[in-house]
């Protein structure tokens, strides 16, 4: 071994945006003996902070933890149906996760592993007490930061095995490329022992200290909230996983010629004590009410503002990936953001470029149908307005910044204008009661511009067949309305026409990528550096008590504690409901399905909540009894049968209306074994169910709202195909390549 060497993983530097525990100096030329002082293993192990952000910095996350479930999409055709072309080890598909995770691509260090190899090398030194300086001097801070670098190890790993299953397991450093690429696997049942026996350590051995709601460190950094939370996890993930030993050869390896297989991957191994270990950790995070709770309201664990992010020391959040500036973080900096964020940036509609809020670059990620239709109590649950974005003010670009649109009667104004028809319309019908305060009252004229200074511009309407709004209605609205559903007078049934045509384009959805439709809003960064700029620098929550709720909530279940398990549920609800003062959206207070229930003061401009909705958002065990109305609205896979079953799938119903954006929601029903059932049930777009949907009459050449599935889902694509590159440079111990049958026998089943 060269005592000299050029670091293959530089260690990059992590500069936060108010902290100092993340950042580092560039090191490019250095010595293995570094790593043994103070400062060199300081150095080490703050970058290995870079596996919290996987999830959140680039694309990899988007594609990793957002393409598979059955509330959101890719927007693409051919990964969205599955397509057998893309979801193949040469395909798109592997080419994809081959430059993510996995490691030791094309004989070049990228991925997750060598995040690992840099976590093994700090483990190593501090456990072989080569340590220097305070390391040895100080037992505390030396367990301390031992236990970050374990997190963080057991973090890459429990990403790799909810992609990938059975992995490649080191728990060695190795400082040059290997002389053989023999990387046998080990089994999720080892992995899993392996990663709660480090967590555990980790909660006995890192800080619980009171957090400093004035700073974001304490969220940024690993606490023992954090172990406790992801030890609920991993408990939680083993007792789902273990009815699914059957489909496991006695030997532990996969069967690829059972039909199970997939759900073989899921077994972790069977412990008794699994749920109550589970209850028992999540309960350390939930009764620590000094440094964890839920917030107030929920659109607080997502604000920001100009110039700060208030949201970042919200005491809802366990744990937090940090961002700073442009490329300061990671290769790409925060681009997250850009990616959950609708694309309106064309000069549509009369106004120029970027006229609506918030408008962003290089949009990734979608939600279906399904994404809308969870949140089956719109009128009670300020989730979905607070999760979407429904309506957008009618805004221009001024340098960095949105300024008021031009009067409706300017002559700049480029605005659609009323048609004759729908000025009558909107007169007769809207206009008395319609109190916008930036309207003042003024009626509409053929040929006069809809929108002005402080009026609406763009607007959605995620309605069903069932409530769909008339046709002459949705014309006649100040704004552009893009409906799902419209109906004509001959009775007719429109889905997802261009409301922005007047409704003439024959469909902009399903196979359209649900182009045009709410998107998320829950990660935009009003502090970007130019308005144009796809660079964030908001950190992201990982880890929210919400979840450990949740958690708790399904661990008791399965244990047949329902009363405990919707005292959770329903604490994690309430906080949701709509609470007076609070203003909702003018779409959502006039036009979405159920608003005609609300108080008639709550109908009129600002649309302030008057009634408490938290009783209304409480739920008891009728929501999964398979008769109830309320049961009906959740919308259960058929292969649901017990009130078990049900409960299950309200879990990660309530998961979805939580977090639904913040990829979290592939984890839970990955390793709940359902993944399979709910993609083919909620996902238009990859299931093959035919007569599932409703039919609308706009369909032209078998494309748009048929009632088919449109896809090729199997099984199987619950798990991801290793990259055919990664399999092809793979060699046995000796550092012969595998030959096929070896190759085979190494790829997951399926592919």
């Amino acid at each position: 071994m060269k005592k000299y060497f050029i670091l293959l993983i530089t260690i990059i530097g992590m500069f936060s945006c108010t902290d100092d525990f993340l950042k580092e100096e560039m090191v490019s030329v250095i010595t293995q003996d570094y790593f043994d002082t103070e400062d060199g293993l300081d150095q080490l192990i703050n970058g290995t902070y870079e596996a919290l952000r996987w999830k959140y910095g680039w694309e990899e996350g988007c594609y990793l933890f957002h393409v598979g479930t059955d509330a959101e999409i890719r927007g693409d055709n051919s990964w969205d149906i599955y397509s057998p072309t893309v979801w193949t080890p040469s395909g798109a598909a592997g080419n994809t996760y081959a430059n993510y995770l996995m490691g030791y691509y094309g004989k070049q260090l990228l991925g997750g592993y060598p995040i690992i190899n840099n976590c093994n090398r700090a483990i190593e030194t501090i456990k072989e007490e080569r340590a220097l300086g305070r390391f040895a001097t100080d037992k505390e801070y030396a367990a301390q930061r031992l236990s970050e670098a374990l997190f963080n190890r057991a973090w890459i790993y429990y990403m790799l095995n909810t992609q990938f299953g059975d992995v490649h397991m080191t728990l060695k450093s190795n400082n040059s490329l290997p002389s053989a690429y023999y990387f046998p696997k080990s089994t999720s049942e080892q992995i899993y022992k392996q990663l709660i026996s480090d967590l555990r350590f980790c909660y006995e051995n890192l800080p619980a200290t009171v957090i400093d709601n004035t700073s974001t460190e304490g969220r940024e950094r690993i606490s023992k909230g954090a172990a406790a939370h992801f030890l609920a996890k991993l408990y939680l993930q083993r007792a789902q996983g273990a009815e699914f030993a059957q489909y496991r050869k006695a030997d532990g390896t996969i069967d690829p010629t059972n039909p199970n297989a997939h759900l073989g991957m899921l077994y972790k191994g069977n412990v008794s004590t699994d749920l109550d270990s589970c209850i028992y950790f999540a309960t350390q995070v939930i009764s620590n009410t000094a440094n964890y709770r839920l917030a107030d309201d929920y659109w607080d664990i997502f604000k920001t503002a100009k110039g700060s992010y208030p949201c970042e020391n919200n005491p809802e959040i366990i744990l937090a990936a940090s961002f700073g500036p442009k490329l300061a973080n990671g290769r790409y900096g925060m681009r997250f953001q850009c990616y959950m964020t609708c694309n309106y940036v064309q000069a549509m509609w009369g106004l120029p470029d970027r006229t609506w809020s918030y408008g962003h670059m290089n949009v990734r990620m979608r939600t279906n149908d399904w994404g809308y239709d969870v949140f089956t109590d719109k009128m009670s649950d300020s989730r979905f307005e607070k999760s979407f974005l429904i309506e957008y003010k009618a805004l221009l670009a001024q340098g960095n910044e949105d300024v008021e649109y031009y009067a409706y009667d300017d002559a700049k104004n480029t605005s659609k204008t009323w048609t004759t028809e729908d000025a009558a319309y909107f007169n007769d019908h809207i206009l008395p009661t319609y109190t916008r305060a930036s309207w003042n009252g003024r009626t509409a004229v053929p040929g006069e511009h809809k929108i002005g200074r402080g009026d609406l511009g763009l607007v959605f309407l995620e309605n069903t067949k069932e409530t769909a709004i008339s046709l002459e209605e949705a014309k006649a609205q100040p704004y552009v309305l893009y409906p799902r559903w419209t109906k004509t007078s001959d009775g007719k049934y429109y889905y997802r026409r261009d409301g922005s045509n007047d409704f003439t384009a024959n469909n902009v959805g399903l196979e359209k990528g649900v182009g045009v439709a709410a998107c998320i809003k829950k990660h935009i960064d009003v502090n970007r550096e130019g308005l144009k700029s796809e660079y964030g620098s908001r950190n992201v929550a990982m880890f929210r008590i919400a979840e450990t709720y949740l958690l708790r909530a399904e661990a008791y279940g399965r244990k047949g504690n329902f009363t405990a398990a919707i005292a959770d549920i329903n604490a994690v609800r309430r906080r949701a409901a709509y609470k007076p003062g609070e203003n909702r959206a003018e779409v959502l207070a006039r036009l979405y399905p159920g608003s005609d229930n609300l108080q008639h003061s709550e109908k009129q401009y600002p649309y302030t909540v008057i009634e408490d909705r938290s009783s209304d958002m409480e739920i008891d065990a009728t929501y999964w009894d398979g008769v109830s109305p309320e049961s009906k609205a959740e919308n259960y896979p058929s292969s649901a049968t017990t009130d078990l079953q049900r409960f299950i799938h309200f879990i990660y119903n309530e998961l979805t209306r939580e977090m639904i954006g913040e990829l979290t929601l592939y984890e839970g029903i990955h390793h709940a074994g359902i993944q399979a059932d709910r993609i083919q049930w909620h996902q238009q777009m990859g299931s093959t169910l035919q007569n599932h949907w409703p039919v609308a009459d706009n369909v032209e050449a078998g494309q748009g709202q048929n009632g088919n599935g449109k896809g090729t889902f199997r099984p199987c694509n619950t798990f991801k195909p290793f990259p055919q590159t990664f399999i092809d440079m793979l060699t046995d111990e000796n550092g012969k390549t595998l030959d096929a049958a070896a190759k085979a026998e190494y790829q997951n089943p399926g592919y």
